[in-house]
C-alpha cells in the first residue's frame, strides 16, 4: 500500500496537489483504474510500491512535479521529455540537453 512508505500529507506537498487528489488518486490507483492518473503520478506510484526508497521518490517528485501556475512551458517541456524519453532514447536527449546548456552561455 502507497501509504506505508509515505504519508498523504507528504504526497500532497511533493506533488503541489490537494489531499484529497491524493487520495482519490490512491484509490484509482488500487482499483487498477492507472488510464485515468497523469502518467507521472503513475510513474511515482509504481516507484513506490517497488519500495523505491524515501530520497529516490523524493527525487522523482522534484522532477515531476514542477508549480504549473509558476513556469507553465517549463513544466510542459519535462513533460514533453519525460513522457517520450523511450520514443527519443539517450541521444537525442543529449542533444537537446547540449542545446540546452549551448543556450545558456
Amino acid at each position: 500500500m502507497i501509504t506505508d512508505i509515505i504519508t498523504i500529507t507528504e504526497l500532497s506537498r511533493l506533488t503541489q496537489k490537494s489531499r484529497p487528489t491524493i487520495y482519490k488518486w490512491i484509490t484509482l490507483y488500487e482499483r487498477g483504474e492507472c488510464g485515468a492518473l497523469p502518467s507521472s503520478v503513475l510513474k511515482l506510484f509504481d516507484l513506490i510500491n517497488a519500495k523505491g526508497s524515501k530520497r529516490e521518490i523524493y527525487e522523482f517528485c522534484e522532477k515531476s512535479f514542477i508549480d504549473a501556475s509558476e513556469d507553465e512551458p517549463l513544466r510542459e517541456v519535462i513533460a514533453l521529455l519525460s513522457d517520450n524519453r523511450q520514443k527519443l532514447g539517450a541521444e537525442k536527449i543529449e542533444k537537446i540537453k547540449n542545446m540546452i546548456l549551448e543556450e545558456l552561455k
